[in-house]
């Protein structure tokens, strides 16, 4: 699980911001569920604070670890410094694997890891391997491998690399961040999902397509089946698209995608990023952690709470979402939101249960508070 993570001169962030996803002792039971972290946690803000930016940093972990290997050694390192200026940029994560709590921090300066590190958050003072640019240190013996690989890519990280070599000891954090699913990459909010991709995601899970179909009826679509079809293009390849059905005159009639509106649209596209999430089956890879900008596009409020309210109980999985819809604040409450400002083009981060504990009361409404702008994250529409 993610407990916390953030960084400094990272895109807008200038300095220290984090997300924080621990929960304190004060957080209701009815939140909590008994857990010390939150399984879903908002973030809202003005356009332009830097929400997606916010996004974009865990994003940008999940994938420097465990894929960067994968790209040419001569490939710029994806992040923007604040304003490109030329001071490193520093990130870090903290995250729980099998009641083992871990901090991996890593630091950039162009194309460059200037450091790594990778410990146990109750022994930091003793990393499991810290990394300065291209040298390696360890003193755990489940980690001394790392010390036989026989090349470091200077805009790799270790993590991606010992994967490649097949070392053990960074299968755990490597695999818990092979598992995110984020429509956030380096150019900001990327739904790059094809209709045809998701369309054989379903026509190949059966279950899956199931659970999209129960939702969608749900919302009130007046879909009530879904089918997966495909034709072979020139080249012979199947392209899958759904069509779907809906009872006309005591009859049922079929239409295809471009036929539908664009919430329905979006929520048979955004249905597989919480599938792939949520059914955990062998053969199919699933996420711990959605990650998800723009939470609400061309979605109704009612709907919101429905689709975070999948997260529910499940301890095994979570939600990071941004929303531009004010009624969310009041679902989520204090301790699941966070809110982004910007001072001078300048952003910077908090918890709303980290105001006065007199603005802000457990079970009391945060909309009125938030459209005073009394809690910040509104904009400053003609100041």
């Amino acid at each position: 699980m993610i407990l916390r993570y953030g960084g400094s001169n990272f895109f807008c962030f200038k300095e220290d911001f984090e997300i924080d996803l621990r929960l304190n002792k004060n957080c209701p039971e009815e939140i909590s569920c008994g857990n010390d972290y939150s399984q879903v946690m908002c973030i809202k803000g003005a356009n332009a604070a830097g929400k997606t930016n916010a996004l974009k940093a865990l994003s940008f972990i999940a994938s420097f670890i465990t894929e960067s290997f994968n790209r040419k050694p001569t490939d710029k390192i994806n992040i923007e410094t604040y304003f490109g200026n030329d001071m490193p940029t520093h990130l870090f994560c903290e995250f729980r694997i099998h009641d083992l709590d871990y901090r991996y921090d890593l630091i950039i300066k162009e194309s460059t890891v200037i450091e790594e590190k990778l410990s146990l958050i109750n022994d930091s003072d003793h990393p499991l391997f810290i990394r300065v640019k291209n040298d390696i240190n360890t003193n755990n013996p489940e980690y001394l491998p790392l010390l036989d690989i026989p090349q470091i890519r200077s805009n790799a990280s270790l993590i991606s690399i010992a994967n490649q070599h097949e070392i053990d000891c960074i299968a755990d954090p490597h695999t818990f961040f092979n598992g995110f699913s984020s429509n956030v990459n380096y150019t900001g909010h990327n739904e790059s999902w094809s209709s045809d991709k998701i369309s054989k995601l379903y026509f190949d899970h059966p279950e899956i397509l199931n659970f999209v179909k129960e939702q969608l009826n749900k919302f009130d679509t007046g879909i009530v089946n879904i089918e997966i079809d495909f034709y072979e293009n020139h080249e012979g390849n199947k392209i899958y698209f759904p069509l779907f059905s809906f009872e006309v005159d005591e009859g049922i009639k079929k239409l295809r995608i471009n036929y539908q509106s664009s919430g329905t649209i979006r929520l048979y596209k955004l249905l597989a990023f919480f599938a792939i999430t949520l059914f955990q089956e062998d053969g199919l890879s699933f996420s711990s952690t959605l990650i998800l900008d723009e939470l609400d596009l061309h979605l109704h409020s009612f709907v919101i709470p429905e689709l975070i309210g999948l997260f529910k109980n499940n301890t095994n999985i979570q939600l990071i979402f941004t929303c531009q819809n004010d009624q969310i604040l009041d679902q989520m409450g204090k301790y699941r939101t966070t809110l982004i400002n910007k001072d001078k083009n300048e952003s910077y981060s908090y918890r709303l249960d980290e105001l006065p504990s007199d603005l802000l009361r457990n079970n009391r409404p945060i909309t009125p508070h938030y459209k005073k702008g009394s809690i910040g994250g509104v904009p400053n529409i003609g100041k």
